[in-house]
């Protein structure tokens, strides 16, 4: 039984109810007809799902136990703007990021750090990133594509962005040798860090899939440098990360893994 599917709001007319059916067969989960009454909460406890896909006037929109995620670039927005007033990013660092770079972000979530790379690897750049949620998936691909923001460079970063649905560690023994620059991981962390709302209804609905060292070697194949984020060092050093980067006073860390001889 899936823990995903899709509904639509109530009084949601013809063409809406006909968008969510399309979502549902093209994502592969079941459409959940709204009852006349009840909550979207019922409707979760109901099914045994997780999250629920459901398509708005304002767009698709998740639902989970923790709250509605509405598309936004989430942090991607103050990055930018600070790389663009000349500042310094740890993902641009550690990536060692530059125009003209292809970059393959293997857990997209909101796109935050795809958009910077995005915005710094620019139009001969190539920025894919890969959803294995397809509730999310359907929900950030459509907001990449729509978000829309007054700074051009911003609006241009999301729109370059390539979203594809797949797990990581299926996707990535299809992809060609050597077809990217970097390759970089996010996994969900067990604990959140911070206590942003905005991000809550996030945790329930994304794949959390713990990384292990085969997937940083098929990532290995693709590319001569591979980052991981992630807030313990132990476990950075236990995937092969030759050198480890961060903030002074963040807990966040950017394990860098290489090829051998790689630099």
């Amino acid at each position: 039984m899936s823990i995903y599917g899709v509904t639509v709001i109530r009084k949601s007319g013809t063409e809406l109810y006909q968008e969510a059916r399309s979502w549902a067969a093209a994502l592969d989960l079941p459409f959940l007809p709204r009852p006349l009454h009840g909550t979207l909460d019922q409707l979760l406890r109901e099914k045994g799902m997780k999250a629920v896909l459901v398509a708005t006037h304002q767009g698709p929109q998740v639902y989970t136990e923790e709250g509605i995620l509405k598309y936004h670039p989430s942090m991607g927005v103050p990055r930018i703007r600070n790389l663009k007033r000349g500042g310094t990013d740890h993902l641009v660092q550690a990536c060692r990021l530059r125009p003209g770079m292809r970059v393959l972000d293997c857990t997209l979530g909101l796109a935050a750090d795809a958009a910077v790379a995005s915005f710094i690897t620019g139009p001969e750049g190539k920025v894919v990133g890969l959803e294995a949620s397809p509730v999310l998936y359907l929900a950030v691909s459509q907001g990449l594509q729509q978000y829309a923001i007054d700074d051009p460079d911003i609006t241009a970063s999301l729109r370059r962005i390539e979203a594809r649905l797949g797990k990581a560690e299926e996707l990535l023994p299809t992809l060609p040798a050597d077809s990217f620059d970097v390759v970089y991981f996010d996994p969900m962390f067990k604990k959140p860090v911070g206590n942003s709302a905005s991000m809550q209804p996030l945790r329930p609905a994304s794949y959390h899939k713990s990384l292990d060292g085969s997937m940083v070697r098929a990532a290995l194949r693709l590319a001569p440098r591979v980052v991981v984020k992630e807030r313990e060092e132990a476990f950075l050093k236990s995937l092969g990360a030759q050198e480890i980067q961060g903030g002074k006073y963040s807990r966040i860390k950017y394990g860098i893994i290489g090829r051998e001889g790689a630099q």
